[in-house]
């Protein structure tokens, strides 16, 4: 299949929340694309993804977190939140993508109260780590399935 298709492919795959980059380049890896545009790509897409939440809906979030709502959402929401004040920023986009995905992290951060700016710096942070993690996943995966 052509290459600029493939890599399209795994663009739109690290767009979606609990894919993410490790998932897009888990992948892109898997299929045979070079390692370092699989990368480049799926931590792009997951970065162009969670820009498109952190920035435009920051307003959103700080409505919601004042809202009396109950339910679904808001019960996520508070196991987030818990989750926020026990680890910090950090924590939460780094362990993002074990526990739901990035995205969600992201609404819990800036819902809780934290800065756009560190939101969006440790969530880069985490994108790239779970980049590498992905590559390497893929990477391993793929030369057990050749050997």
């Amino acid at each position: 299949m052509n290459e600029l298709l493939q890599s399209m492919g795994i663009f739109l795959l690290s767009l979606i929340p609990f894919v993410e980059s490790p998932g897009g380049a888990a992948i892109g890896t898997l299929i045979g694309l070079p390692i370092l545009l699989v990368l480049v790509i799926s931590m792009f897409g997951n970065w162009l993804s969670l820009m498109m939440i952190i920035v435009p809906f920051n307003a959103w979030l700080v409505r919601f977190r004042e809202s009396k709502q109950k339910g679904f959402i808001h019960r996520r929401a508070s196991k987030a939140k818990e989750r926020y004040e026990k680890y910090g920023v950090p924590g939460v986009a780094l362990l993002a993508p074990l526990i739901a995905s990035g995205h969600i992290a992201a609404f819990a951060s800036l819902a809780a109260g934290a800065s756009k700016r560190k939101v969006v710096y440790w969530h880069v942070i985490s994108i790239v780590i779970w980049g590498l993690i992905g590559v390497g996943l893929g990477a391993y995966l793929k030369f057990d399935i050749m050997t």
